[in-house]
């Protein structure tokens, strides 16, 4: 049996934000289900709240009686690593450009030159034939073929472009859920000194959770901060976000910058989705072309990868995937 590994630094911590979160979701519902059970014993509930019937949620009347219904509702806070992928799924959206082409069909085979039937000349003269006249063959009729089109899905993210192609029928496919690549690029080996002062709280976190988050991984040295551990795929949304919002040049970042990556091409399929409302699978995905760094062919290839696509084609469709790092020409 394969002994279990101890768990990191960030899994600790990861467990023990969970547990918090998940202490002040627990208190926050305890404490709303009192509020609501003391307004009804005074008497005053109904103009205030009205609850639906079984399932349906808590409704709270806004000003009046007649006021707006807005759903109330608690939920665990999202880990930095989910939230840093909705935040730049936002950002990415804005950026894409879809279009619909057809497909230009292939050329055929050249027709074979007419052959022209001539006489072999006698010995003797001949007597004047009229002149042969060539045999032509009526084209057989084909059944007109269905005009195949793809849908082709321009982006842009932090200097750098892609282009997804989905066909036949590109205007049945359309890709539901792009995860942002860059998010899961290898980080930078150094960080200059100035940029652990620089992080700020946000939205969900500390300005010092978030920088402890950021020490798991780097190390105060003379000259700035030094990556010593190589954060894991899952992990690495949330330290991009933290070092972006602390002013690091995410556009030219450390894994690109100054090298010739050439650009990655993925070539994949859509099955066929079991009912309307599946999503096909995602299968067959291929690396044609390397960037030339394997740590970034698997960054490319794992963002890929969790992207969610539609197929209403009624068959398998194709794709290719294409992650450039330069911006968009």
């Amino acid at each position: 049996m394969k002994p279990q590994r101890p768990p990191s630094a960030w899994e600790s911590w990861r467990q023990r934000q969970r547990f918090k979160r998940r202490w002040i979701a627990w208190g926050s519902a305890v404490g709303t289900a009192v509020l609501a059970l003391g307004l009804a014993f005074w008497g005053g509930f109904p103009a205030w709240l009205t609850l639906g019937e079984k399932g349906e949620a808590l409704a709270v009347k806004l000003g009046n009686p007649e006021g707006e219904d807005l759903p109330l509702s608690v939920s665990a806070l999202p880990d930095p690593s989910m939230q840093a992928v909705l935040e730049a799924q936002r950002h990415s959206a804005l950026n894409t450009v879809e279009e619909t082409r057809a497909v230009p069909e292939e050329p055929g085979p050249a027709p074979a030159p007419k052959k022209l039937a001539v006489q072999k000349p006698a010995t003797t003269k001949p007597a004047p034939s009229p002149t042969p006249t060539p045999v032509e063959s009526k084209p057989s009729e084909q059944p007109p073929q269905p005009v195949v089109t793809e849908k082709v899905i321009r982006g842009s993210e932090k200097g750098n472009s892609s282009e997804l192609i989905l066909k036949p029928q590109g205007e049945k496919i359309s890709q539901n859920a792009y995860w942002p690549v860059y998010l899961f690029m290898p980080l930078p080996a150094k960080l200059d000194a100035g940029l652990l002062a620089r992080v700020a709280s946000n939205k969900l976190y500390s300005a010092d959770e978030r920088k402890a988050l950021l020490l798991q991984y780097y190390s105060k040295s003379g000259d700035g901060l030094v990556r010593t551990n190589d954060p894991d795929l899952p992990v690495r949304p949330a330290l991009w976000e933290v070092l972006e919002s602390a002013g690091y040049d995410v556009a030219n970042a450390d894994y690109k910058k100054g090298k010739d990556l050439t650009p990655v091409v993925i070539t994949f399929e859509l099955g066929i989705p079991a009912s309307s409302n599946d999503n096909p699978e995602l299968r067959q995905v291929h690396l044609d072309q390397s960037s030339g760094n394997d740590q970034v062919d698997e960054a490319v290839l794992y963002a890929f990868k969790k992207s969610t696509f539609a197929n209403g084609t009624g068959q398998v469709a194709q794709g290719r995937y294409t992650y450039d790092f330069t911006a968009p020409k």
